[in-house]
């Protein structure tokens, strides 16, 4: 991709339109009338190749400072803990930032500060659900 500008609006609407369109994401999002006030985005890893359990990551999950402390990044959350459920996801995991690490507490998570103390690692285990074929534990 030598040439392409990764930040311009035209790449950004590609990747965009790419992720909205994929099964394996999910971006849901908060208005607030016409406007954009917060949005989540988490991926489907797919099976482990071993295991079979599947692993989405929650790459993003924003609200704007002044719509902050309303109950949307809560619902963004469980909107995207939800979507993680129903496909069978067995790991959500994710990274905080300092500034993001007091939401997560509220929701009673607890971030591993390894590997990167600035940016602690969190994950939900759901339940394995013995309905869906060939997912054994994580070892």
């Amino acid at each position: 991709m030598e040439g392409v500008d990764i930040r311009s609006d035209a790449t950004a609407r590609q990747r965009f339109e790419h992720i909205v369109q994929s099964p394996d994401h999910y971006l849901p999002v908060a208005v607030d009338g016409e406007h954009l006030v917060g949005y989540g985005w988490v991926q489907d890893y797919g099976p482990h190749l071993r295991t079979g359990a599947r692993t989405a990551r929650l790459h993003d999950l924003f609200v704007i400072p002044e719509h902050r402390r309303r109950r949307i990044g809560l619902a963004l959350f469980l909107a995207i803990k939800t979507w993680a459920e129903r496909k069978g996801i067995r790991y959500l995991e994710w990274q905080a930032s300092r500034a993001a690490i007091p939401f997560y507490e509220r929701l009673g998570y607890t971030g591993d500060p390894c590997p990167q103390p600035d940016y602690p690692f969190f994950e939900i285990a759901f339940p394995v659900d013995s309905r869906a074929p060939g997912v054994l534990e994580r070892s």
